[in-house]
């Protein structure tokens, strides 16, 4: 049985929010392009959450990869992460090209009250063309399968 190779299927899509404290505000991803893809995910890692603050993550969609705005619909935005939960946690939020009405998406993280240390991770998956890793962001150095 022969099985595809996640490198296939899936690309570091877009500039990630690199792991970093992220004062009170937004932090956006890059834009992946889902003319290139069927699905997005977006994997948000909050490590430390400032003193009461708050982080919350949703989906923007763009024409041009400029100009971004709210995606509509359910499922588009995660439920407030806080402090009081404790701290290292993760988020997902997943969408198909069909769900967009515009070209490109990105993920935008807002933190309130406190500087928080988080990352966020942009994923292309389901590509139009193999392998999807021949969508990788310039910034990746490498990619290695085990043989």
């Amino acid at each position: 049985m022969i099985t595809e190779q996640l490198t296939q299927a899936l690309a570091i899509a877009a500039a990630p929010i690199h792991p970093q404290s992220v004062g009170v505000g937004n932090a956006d991803t890059g834009g992946i392009d889902m003319a290139k893809f069927r699905r997005a995910l977006f994997i948000l890692d909050v490590g430390a959450f400032g003193s009461s603050a708050t982080v919350d993550m949703k989906l923007q969609e763009s024409t041009d990869n400029s100009s971004f705005t709210d995606l509509a619909g359910t499922g588009v935005a995660i439920t407030q992460l806080a402090a009081a939960g404790g701290n290292n946690r993760f988020a997902t939020l997943e969408v198909r090209a069909g769900q967009l009405t515009k070209r490109y998406v990105r993920a935008r993280i807002a933190v309130g009250t406190a500087a928080t240390t988080l990352q966020c991770l942009a994923l292309g998956g389901e590509a139009v063309a193999k392998p999807a890793s021949a969508y990788d962001i310039a910034a990746v150095a490498q990619r290695v399968v085990a043989g």
